[in-house]
């Protein structure tokens, strides 16, 4: 009767250890996925160029236009 409850308990107890193990690798994957996606994210935004804008005319001719912060003395 002992021998088989010592038993149980062993199985158990491999058990949860098994189970630990599992989880901590799919936890340490997890966190390695997340610093790659916030390296990515980071990446794009410091490396993403802003797209120039233009006016063109009514003939096609391109007119190259200023931000309206950069026009100094409108009040």
């Amino acid at each position: 009767m002992i021998a088989h409850r010592r038993e149980i308990a062993r199985f158990q107890s491999d058990l949860y250890r098994d189970r630990y193990y599992k989880m901590l690798r799919s936890l340490i994957i997890l966190a390695g996925t997340m610093f790659v996606l916030i390296a990515a994210i980071i990446y794009v935004l410091f490396t993403t160029m802003v797209p120039p804008f233009y006016g063109s005319t009514t003939e096609g001719r391109i007119i190259p236009m200023m931000p309206i912060s950069a026009i100094k003395g409108t009040s």
